[in-house]
């Protein structure tokens, strides 16, 4: 989304218990984030798509950030995947 990833910032930088401590002791399985994911072009909207048409499992999805509509709803401010 429309953000400066000041969240995913503080969530990293925190400590007892640390991010990554957190995800292992709880057993998340993170697909992908735009800072930490190593998917890239077709690879990402591969992985994306197989979310959308049930064929990976997806418990929680976080959007960090603003919704950016453009001007009059276009979204054209907002682009990923060509869409």
């Amino acid at each position: 989304g429309g953000a400066c990833s000041g969240n995913t910032m503080s969530f990293l930088n925190a400590s007892d218990p640390t991010a990554c401590d957190l995800i292992a002791d709880f057993g998340i399985n993170l697909l992908w984030h735009p800072s930490l994911g190593l998917e890239l072009g077709e690879n990402l909207q591969t992985l994306l798509w197989n979310c959308v048409l049930g064929n990976t499992q997806l418990d929680i999805l976080v959007f960090e950030g603003s919704v950016v509509n453009a001007p009059n709803g276009t979204g054209e401010w907002n682009r990923f995947a060509d869409r």
